[in-house]
């Protein structure tokens, strides 16, 4: 599995993912690949940011992380 499919794993174990969105293990259980054709808006945005800061390489992988996350601890 490749780093950025790594990462994208993780934030979708946030529990935020779950109770607020009402999402599946089903819904969840997705790459990287498939997260950028989703359906589910809040997966595919998480597909995209996580496909383009590898892409881009600007912030390391802890300040990603970092920004999503507190994202999504805040919208919760």
């Amino acid at each position: 599995m490749a780093r950025k499919d790594d990462i994208f794993k993780s934030f979708l174990e946030h529990d935020v993912l779950k109770s607020k969105y009402k999402l599946s293990d089903d819904d969840l259980n997705i790459t990287l690949r498939q997260s950028l054709s989703s359906n589910i808006p809040i997966i595919k945005a998480i597909g995209l940011i996580v496909d383009a800061s590898e892409k881009e390489k600007r912030d390391s992988d802890q300040t990603i992380h970092r920004l999503i996350t507190q994202h999504l601890n805040t919208t919760a």
